[in-house]
């Protein structure tokens, strides 16, 4: 018939050995599409991803939390940094546990069964592990370096400029459509009157750290991505009762003028929870226009203004009721039963004492000058004028002062 037994044999060979080639090849792509998708099977088919950075910070672990606390369709895959020989992941578990019982819920353990981390920095992403944990429906990147003084060395600039950056060459090698940033109000620098949300008018900074997250929001806004930007001021206590899981910033102040009164106390000789009065003067500047923000605030904000569609917007969360110099001169007196203690525009012939004081605090006053009154527009057309029913007022100050020194200094209390 033309074909001999021995061809014959061969060709079935042949066939035989391409049938498991491409057995093979198919196996190994089924393998390969399971390692990819593992996590989103695990999880669940209608499961959304969000790979995010800064989970272990102030905004992050609140926001973290607040979102999953009510959308138990999330999941989070998270940069995390270790630190004082604890590993991101332990990090990551006994921050989410302290935010939980802040919140007073005790739901910790089934969000953290919803939060996977990658160990790693901003300084030395870990992109081939992120990569692999894939695919992700988002990038919400909120780590930073928040360092308001001296920058000799760009530490904190290059941290947060290069950081950014970095999330940002990830999201485009994922394929991701949208991303989301936590910048700062205060990339107004040294703007004065009405800073709109949606605005960059800044020509000048107080320190590297608002440079540094100026020009980081600008890399977003350029990026090609659709964003969402989101702005906190200087982030306090929870409205509810003044305490904050990490005090940052602000309450540098309230730690140093616990300090003056210990030291004046125990050098005349008076128990520390009395009565004390010092001639302490610092130049401070008087304004009415100082935003504190309650951490609670901020992290639900975020939490429901990140589920809604992005179309390229910013919001500052800032709140409509700045506080004054003169008010947190009034509550922090009270709190350390100090009298004599005064902000001032200038100070005439500082003491040794105060140029000491001057030079601690320097960092933390332009804070304490500014004439900016930050728009709210955007914030109130996504979520209503619902949201920004509160007033931050000298009661909330009171207790927001009381709930620090009750935590770090309970012996100057009464």
């Amino acid at each position: 018939m033309g074909t001999s037994y021995a061809a014959y044999n061969r060709k079935n060979r042949d066939i035989i050995s391409c049938n498991i080639e491409i057995s093979f090849t198919n196996f190994v792509f089924h393998v390969c599409f399971l390692m990819y998708n593992k996590e989103k099977i695990k999880l669940g088919d209608n499961m959304q991803k969000i790979l995010m950075t800064g989970i272990t910070g102030l905004v992050g672990a609140g926001f973290a939390t607040n979102l999953l606390r009510n959308n138990p369709d999330y999941a989070i895959v998270s940069l995390g940094r270790s630190f004082c020989n604890k590993s991101g992941l332990d990090r990551t578990k006994e921050i989410i546990k302290e935010q939980c019982e802040m919140d007073h819920k005790t739901d910790a353990e089934e969000l953290l069964s919803r939060i996977e981390i990658v160990e790693g920095t901003l300084e030395n992403f870990p992109e081939t592990e992120m990569l692999s944990k894939g695919p992700y429906d988002t990038f919400f990147h909120c780590a930073a370096s928040v360092n308001l003084g001296k920058d000799p060395d760009k530490k904190t600039y290059n941290t947060n400029f290069y950081g950014t950056k970095s999330a940002l060459s990830l999201a485009k090698k994922l394929g991701l459509k949208t991303f989301h940033f936590v910048g700062t109000a205060y990339v107004a620098g040294k703007s004065n009157g009405i800073v709109m949300e949606d605005s960059m008018p800044a020509t000048d900074w107080n320190n590297s750290y608002e440079k540094s997250k100026f020009d980081s929001e600008k890399l977003v806004r350029e990026s090609g991505f659709d964003y969402t930007i989101y702005r906190p001021a200087i982030i306090v206590g929870k409205l509810s009762d003044g305490v904050i899981r990490k005090p940052l910033a602000f309450y540098r102040i309230l730690e140093f003028l616990a300090k003056v009164k210990v030291n004046g106390c125990k050098k005349a000789g008076l128990p520390l929870n009395g009565q004390f009065s010092t001639k302490l003067r610092i130049a401070a500047g008087t304004t009415d226009k100082i935003y504190f923000v309650p951490q609670d605030y901020v992290q639900q904000t975020i939490a429901k203004l990140f589920v809604l569609p992005v179309c390229n917007r910013t919001y500052h969360l800032t709140g409509m009721s700045p506080v004054s110099t003169q008010m947190i001169e009034t509550a922090v007196c009270e709190a350390l039963q100090t009298t004599g203690l005064c902000l001032a525009d200038k100070v005439e012939n500082p003491s040794k004492e105060e140029k000491l004081v001057q030079r601690m605090l320097d960092d933390l006053l332009p804070y304490f000058q500014s004439d900016i009154t930050f728009d709210n527009t955007n914030v109130i057309n996504a979520l209503g004028k619902e949201v920004l029913d509160w007033k931050l007022d000298l009661d909330f100050l009171r207790k927001m002062v009381h709930a620090y020194y009750k935590e770090h200094n309970p012996e100057l209390l009464k």
